[in-house]
């Protein structure tokens, strides 16, 4: 990420070249006259950057002139890409939103966001987020100028600094800001109820609301209706969700800012506790081989004022025992399987694989879940 508190006149192109020049005596490091930088905060990620497009600094000086201004703001510019993993829910939150919500915080909402790789369903998608974070229109490359337009500010940040798997690193500039800041900040962006009591607190009548993240590619609950009906006999009522009704954000938001429970096997949709209420509970059930990769979401509802109940399933409620011998280094070791690489370990454990809880082991979970809802 790159800071300027001088006037920049930032070119923008529809050939997803991006040119930011610096002015005056601003100078980049060891006197170079250009830097290229990936506006996107995975930046070590090979995957991610092949669809991220560059934004180069460049000193304005006689060999590269300073551009005049098609049109001036008077604000800061904050200069990011929604390429990279865009799209993904997980992605959009933990790799865009957050470090955006951080970032912005002491010029919000004074401030001119400026998106390359830009993605009109991306921005109508979060609309009321990206409307709260910048009172200004989202600014990117022009479709009816072939020469792109420059944009000239007093003064711009350059990409996003990545906090981690949906974390906020308070001790980071700008520091004090948590989690809980930006789950406050979210739910007030998409108008959902103030933060008040939480959402477990019920009355004698009204049962703890369980929201079930229902699958249909890989990583399928394949006894879903059964263990919908134990969730009920334990005492839940239950919503299921779709994974075509997961996208439609307010949609999603609400239903889950009702609940006392956010339930799914893992995957990106568990990124939804973000809508939780605070001391909601958050049930991921961990497929054979996931313990690493099911951190991404056992650990963020302990920094965001959430609870979490993980289910670890057993190798007899996986169906890779249904394609592989018992023994198989994909059964006893996945460790080692993953240390091949993701490409390997993918097709395996995250695209291979299907579940069916044994209800019995699981109804002493969803115990633990209600226990939790209820207090």
């Amino acid at each position: 990420m790159c800071v300027t508190v001088s006037p920049v006149a930032v070119h923008i192109t529809k050939s997803k070249t991006t040119n930011v020049y610096l002015t005056g005596n601003q100078k980049l490091p060891s006197d170079r006259n250009n830097i290229t930088i990936l506006p996107y905060p995975q930046k070590g990620d090979g995957r991610a950057m092949i669809n991220t497009s560059p934004v180069n600094l460049l000193h304005a000086n006689a060999a590269t002139s300073l551009p005049p201004c098609d049109v001036n703001h008077a604000v800061p510019a904050a200069i990011f890409s929604t390429g990279g993993y865009a799209g993904n829910f997980f992605h959009d939150i933990s790799d865009i939103l957050i470090p955006l919500f951080l970032t912005s915080s002491i010029l919000r909402p004074n401030i001119s966001l400026v998106l390359t790789d830009y993605q009109s369903w991306w921005v109508q998608k979060y609309q009321r987020v990206l409307s709260a974070i910048s009172i200004n229109d989202i600014i990117s490359a022009p479709t009816d100028y072939p020469g792109g337009t420059v944009h000239c500010f007093p003064g711009a940040i350059v990409g996003l600094t990545y906090h981690g798997f949906m974390a906020c690193n308070k001790t980071d500039v700008p520091g004090n800001l948590t989690c809980v800041d930006f789950l406050h900040f979210l739910h007030s962006s998409l108008f959902l109820k103030t933060f008040g009591p939480p959402a477990t607190v019920t009355t004698q009548k009204e049962k703890p609301l369980m929201v079930l993240l229902s699958r249909r590619n890989y990583r399928i609950l394949l006894n879903e209706e059964e263990v919908i009906n134990l969730a009920k006999d334990v005492g839940f009522r239950v919503e299921v969700v779709t994974p075509k009704e997961a996208t439609q954000l307010q949609f999603i938001a609400e239903l889950v800012h009702s609940s006392s429970v956010l339930f799914g096997v893992h995957g990106a949709g568990l990124t939804n506790m973000i809508f939780l209420q605070p001391g909601a509970v958050l049930l991921q059930v961990v497929p054979w081989g996931l313990d690493w990769m099911s951190t991404c979401y056992s650990k963020p509802p302990l920094e965001m004022g959430l609870k979490y109940v993980g289910y670890k399933i057993g190798i007899g409620e996986s169906t890779l025992i249904e394609k592989y011998p018992i023994d198989d280094p994909v059964m006893v070791d996945p460790e080692s399987i993953h240390m091949k690489g993701y490409d390997v370990s993918r097709p395996i454990y995250m695209e291979g694989q299907n579940v069916r809880l044994n209800l019995t082991r699981f109804r002493g979970t969803l115990e633990t879940a209600m226990q939790l809802a209820e207090f």
